[in-house]
């Protein structure tokens, strides 16, 4: 068995030289996390230089299965993970009893390992950016590989998942600055809360010391996921995150929001204008509505596409309250026909923004109305 202390960012050259030899085994980390949380501990098991299962544990196989289940075909009931245990061999092989359920078209290859694709990047961005401790052990503890020919997860397609969650991570700035920050109740923001199952997961979990990851692990969800739903009870006041009020209350920035269903879109404005503009993100109209009820919004940026109500019809929203007639609303949009640019006049929007647009060239737009 190996053992050894490692630094902040040196993990992902450990696991380079993991995948690139092509080893076998089980790694166990122990993260060490800022700000006096817990020691992440998380294992990753290796399979010829390809990842085959990430978690803070090994888990209880036949309840694994369940998951899986649950997770693509909820209609099914425990006696398909009944009928698949009692034609085991091997009680103590995942590999065996998903091969079983396949057969028998309760799951699909594809299916699984998508699921351990995501929980694998998952993993990593709870451990990369982190210093600790590791221990590499050449037992593989957990046989679950993927397919008819028995493979690891693909590699270059988990980097890129790891890339495409970071981007997403940016959009939440900066209510929330990263995984590790904890939510708290606002002030009477629990009795605010009118539904029963978010009240109940706020009472339950929500208490300004556990983290979004911590969180996350004990009700079993995507810290990605999870944050989405705080940035929106943050908007609406039901919870509050002390480093986004310490950032609020130290740059007195004019306030954009800005609204758009492409995280690398959102992601591109909020690094363009963050440095100038307290800049709030909404992925559709709904959201954006109540943060514009909620703040005091000095420019509005509106993509033309999005589902549900698109910007056309959102801008024409916008106008018909009083309060925001004099509102500048800059529309963003790939489309640019006259066509088009008479209906975002017509609905009542200032200027008209083709994409693809540059930095400085959105710097410019917004700093017509702004910086007057």
């Amino acid at each position: 068995m190996i053992q050894r202390q490692y630094q902040a960012q040196q993990l992902s050259t450990l696991l380079e030289t993991i995948q690139s030899k092509k080893t076998s085994g089980t790694l166990r980390i122990n993260a060490s996390i800022p700000s006096n949380r817990p020691t992440r501990s998380r294992i990753l098991v290796w399979q010829n230089g390809a990842i085959s299962y990430t978690g803070s544990s090994l888990p209880h196989i036949p309840t694994l299965a369940k998951k899986l289940i649950k997770e693509f075909k909820p209609s099914v009931s425990d006696t398909a993970i009944k009928f698949a245990q009692e034609k085991l061999t091997n009680p103590a092989s995942a590999r065996e009893l998903f091969e079983i359920l396949c057969k028998i078209r309760i799951l699909t290859w594809e299916q699984i390992e998508s699921y351990f694709q995501t929980q694998a990047a998952i993993t990593l961005e709870q451990l990369l950016p982190y210093g600790g401790q590791f221990q590499f052990s050449p037992a593989i503890e957990f046989d679950l590989s993927y397919g008819e020919d028995r493979r690891g997860l693909n590699w270059s397609e988990l980097k890129f998942e790891l890339a495409r969650r970071k981007d997403e991570w940016a959009t939440l700035a900066p209510t929330i600055n990263s995984m590790e920050d904890a939510p708290s109740l606002s002030k009477g923001g629990l009795e605010a809360i009118p539904h029963e199952n978010v009240r109940l997961h706020a009472k339950q979990y929500i208490d300004g010391k556990r983290s979004i990851v911590e969180i996350a692990e004990r009700c079993e969800q995507d810290p990605l996921q999870l944050a989405r739903s705080y940035v929106t009870w943050s908007q609406t006041n039901w919870i509050i995150f002390e480093e986004f009020i310490k950032a609020a209350q130290s740059q007195d920035f004019p306030t954009i929001l800005s609204v758009d269903d492409s995280p690398i879109v959102q992601t591109m404005i909020k690094r363009s204008l963050g440095d100038r503009y307290n800049v709030l993100l909404a992925s559709n109209a709904v959201d954006a509505l109540n943060i514009l009820n909620q703040k005091s919004v000095a420019l509005l940026l509106l993509d033309v596409t999005m589902p549900d109500i698109d910007g056309i019809e959102m801008c024409r929203t916008v106008r018909s309250i009083r309060k925001f007639h004099d509102l500048p609303i800059v529309m963003l949009t790939a489309r640019d026909s006259l066509v088009d640019k008479m209906k975002g006049q017509i609905a009542g929007t200032n200027r008209y923004l083709t994409k693809p647009f540059d930095k400085e060239k959105l710097l410019e737009v917004v700093g017509e109305f702004i910086d007057q």
